[in-house]
């Protein structure tokens, strides 16, 4: 049984675009749990399991620790993936995922590739050793470490990793003909989807802000005029046309 967790809040448009992604799933997941705490309450229109998390004052300036915790109360699947709002998801994502929740217990993509939408500019990342959140996926025999993870700065991502890869894990790279990192316990595999992608880590998307250094266009990014790169990130024709919509309605 497939769980998939999201966490949102005041992003209603990008909601509506994941949505879309997960009904575009190849395996769709068998529960969808999405926590909200934005300031204007979302109305899925698809199918899930929403948990409505009400703002509070006390809050700290990013609450996904906060909603992964409540979302973590109502996990009924073996396979764990996290999906955020802001991301592009192909059709294939959640059955690679799982496939290889199979066989390994922490399973993720890496070198994490990063589009600003608003400036066409894009970043290709050299992580090996962990995989972004929202790229990572975790089997019923990593539920009890990744409760144990909780604790801590919102850099959850990285906590997971250095369960299975150690300290060094958000430091590690590989040259760039290796494909896939597998942990040294045989717990974890981090491996590179360039040849068939599985997503894109758009940023600069509307609605409230993210965590994530991409946020800035000006985090080393490289300029995508012909939108040549992004063209070949989002293979499916329809969601690339989505895409250069919202593009024209930022600008």
């Amino acid at each position: 049984m497939i769980t998939c967790i999201t966490c949102t809040g005041d992003r209603p448009q990008c909601f509506k675009l994941l949505e879309g992604w997960v009904m575009n799933q190849i395996v769709k997941p068998d529960q969808w749990i999405v926590v909200d705490d934005g300031r204007v309450p979302l109305r899925p229109a698809v199918e899930c399991e929403y948990v409505r998390r009400e703002p509070l004052r006390t809050d700290p300036k990013f609450t996904m620790i906060l909603n992964i915790e409540e979302a973590f109360k109502y996990i009924k699947g073996d396979k764990i993936l996290f999906m955020e709002d802001d991301e592009y998801y192909a059709p294939g994502y959640i059955e690679e995922i799982s496939k290889k929740l199979d066989e390994y217990d922490l399973v993720g993509v890496g070198r994490s590739k990063y589009y600003h939408l608003p400036t066409l500019k894009w970043y290709r990342h050299k992580n090996m050793g962990h995989a972004s959140l929202a790229q990572t996926g975790f089997n019923r025999y990593f539920l009890k470490e990744a409760q144990g993870c909780l604790k801590g700065d919102w850099f959850l991502d990285i906590r997971f990793w250095r369960m299975v890869n150690g300290r060094e894990a958000d430091r590690f790279t590989l040259p760039d003909d290796k494909i896939q990192w597998k942990s040294k316990d045989g717990r974890g595999l981090v491996f590179d989807d360039l040849k068939d992608s599985l997503y894109v880590g758009m940023k600069g998307m509307p609605g409230r802000k993210g965590i994530g250094i991409g946020h800035n266009e000006r985090s080393c990014y490289y300029p995508d005029k012909n939108k040549e790169v992004l063209r070949s990130w989002i293979v499916a024709n329809e969601d690339f046309e989505k895409y250069l919509q919202i593009k024209g309605e930022l600008s």
